[in-house]
């Protein structure tokens, strides 16, 4: 890989995360309404999170790429892995908070395995498919051939992360290894080629520059806005609003 000229972020990318990070917040606010017994809403709703979380997931595989062209991970691959040990160690941190939190209230389907697990995990994981550059695809084919022949499954409970899961298994947010790293290996693939020995340009168009705002700060408003939400629709339940 060749090393990516500049260290600004490229806000063509920020964008798309913006807006994945938009429709996530849109989704949850249906969910939320129709959960707390506000709106009803047809089953097949709930399959739009996939395409969303889907996105999110691709994006985190080419933001990975990038930063292993920036940095130069094959000219000293030891010292270069540990910004992704760190990272992959901080989400994993914030996704057991989630686990946690989500534990003492609702409880009834706390998050065991959601997307922040995902790419905490895949964060670290990522390191052993670096420097495979675009062809990740193979390893991605092969998660996907392996998901569609076999799963699902059922097991233990400890198997939960590779999507292997007990009977009767439910939970709120639940992207396991199997199959979504293959998008992670996907976007990693993409950005070794879309971002390979470029410099990162920054847009002029404004549209683009104002959805990337949020965008480098999807963490934050992922942590933020379900807690706003629901604290809003518990104040109109009790105010006898709705």
């Amino acid at each position: 890989m060749n090393a990516l000229h500049g260290k600004k972020r490229d806000d063509a990318l920020d964008a798309a995360r913006g807006v994945s990070l938009i429709a996530m917040i849109a989704y949850h606010i249906v969910f939320d309404l129709s959960y707390f017994g506000f709106i009803q809403f047809d089953p097949f709703f709930r399959y739009l999170a996939y395409p969303i979380a889907g996105s999110f997931i691709f994006i985190a595989g080419i933001s990975l790429s990038i930063k292993a062209q920036s940095i130069g991970l094959q000219a000293d691959y030891r010292a270069s892995v540990s910004p992704f040990i760190s990272r992959g160690i901080k989400i994993l941190g914030i996704a057991a908070g989630i686990t946690i939190g989500t534990w003492i209230y609702p409880h009834e389907g706390f998050i065991v395995f959601g997307i922040l697990h995902l790419i905490g995990i895949s964060t670290i994981l990522a390191i052993l498919f670096l420097p495979l550059g675009r062809w990740n695809i193979l390893p991605a084919g092969m998660i996907i051939l392996i998901w569609l022949i076999f799963f699902p499954l059922n097991g233990s409970a400890y198997l939960i992360p590779l999507g292997i899961y007990p009977p009767g298994f439910y939970t709120l947010d639940y992207e396991p290894l199997i199959p979504w790293f293959s998008l992670i290996l996907v976007g990693i693939a993409a950005g070794s080629v879309w971002y390979s020995g470029k410099r990162i340009k920054q847009r002029e168009n404004r549209i683009v520059k104002l959805l990337a705002v949020p965008g480098r700060n999807s963490l934050i408003i992922y942590l933020i806005h379900q807690p706003i939400i629901i604290g809003f629709l518990f104040l109109i339940r009790e105010a006898g609003i709705w």
